[in-house]
């Protein structure tokens, strides 16, 4: 048996999407049997197998749709002829099961809006990557333990960083309005779900007329973030900024 929950462990490490499918039940001739496992990655590389031939071509096919529309699903394959496929007469029932698909924001900057958005998430779906270049801040006690943290520089994360249209996030925070738009023009190539930048309307004009010209689309970046509640201490942007996420996640806006 193929060590499929190692490669779990090594997926969820990376934050890396994938869908488990599961043999649940099978009847007649098939090629493998209930409980056997392969797990699929969005680029269509896979670990495993459910059998080879006809059952691997269609849940590879049926893996893709559950990625594309980002949920679960179970399948009915009868083994039969399929076009050009021969099969061995059997039904097999795959379930299939998103991983890793929580919600992912990329949060640059650890300062005190940035501490304070990390705890004011804990306990949402959210799934945390603090990024900084100070250690300091990054490293600073009273951020949630299962934050994960990046001490390294903003652009090397942005490079490594996995980016999917679907579930990533992007807040922008930085100690300087200069680094933020350094950050922002990095990111806006990458896709992403949501992206929202910290300023003032007279900043994100700054930054539009900077931009201008550069080819980058800047209709989808929430500039300034948040939504407006009418606080301005930390934990108050930081609310304001939590409710925009879980609202654009949960699909209310």
């Amino acid at each position: 048996m193929w060590d499929w929950i190692g490669k779990l462990d090594e997926l969820r490490r990376q934050n890396q999407l994938a869908v488990l499918v599961t043999v649940t039940k099978s009847s007649g001739s098939t090629p493998r049997k209930q409980g056997a496992k392969m797990i699929v990655l969005p680029d269509g590389t896979f670990f495993g197998t459910v059998g080879g031939g006809t059952p691997e071509h269609f849940a590879l096919e049926d893996a893709r749709n559950c990625l594309d529309e980002m949920h679960g699903a179970t399948f009915n394959i009868p083994l039969q002829q399929r076009g050009e496929f021969p099969a061995c007469g059997g039904t097999m029932e795959l379930y299939m099961e998103l991983i890793n698909d929580n919600p992912c924001l990329y949060l640059f900057g650890a300062g005190h809006i940035g501490q304070s958005l990390c705890r004011v998430l804990d306990g949402t779906p959210f799934r945390i990557h603090l990024i900084d270049e100070r250690e300091e801040w990054v490293n600073a006690t009273g951020i949630p333990g299962n934050v994960i943290r990046h001490h390294c520089r903003w652009s090397d994360f942005i490079q490594k960083a996995n980016w999917c249209d679907k579930r990533t996030f992007v807040t922008i925070v930085t100690f300087s309005g200069t680094v933020d738009q350094q950050v922002l023009e990095e990111v806006l190539p990458h896709p992403a779900r949501y992206i929202g930048m910290i300023g003032s309307r007279g900043k994100w004009a700054g930054v539009q007329k900077n931009l201008d010209g550069k080819g980058v689309d800047l209709s989808r970046v929430h500039c300034p973030v948040g939504h407006n509640n009418g606080g301005d201490s930390p934990q108050e942007i930081a609310i304001s900024i939590a409710s925009q996420l879980l609202s654009v996640y949960y699909g209310r806006e």
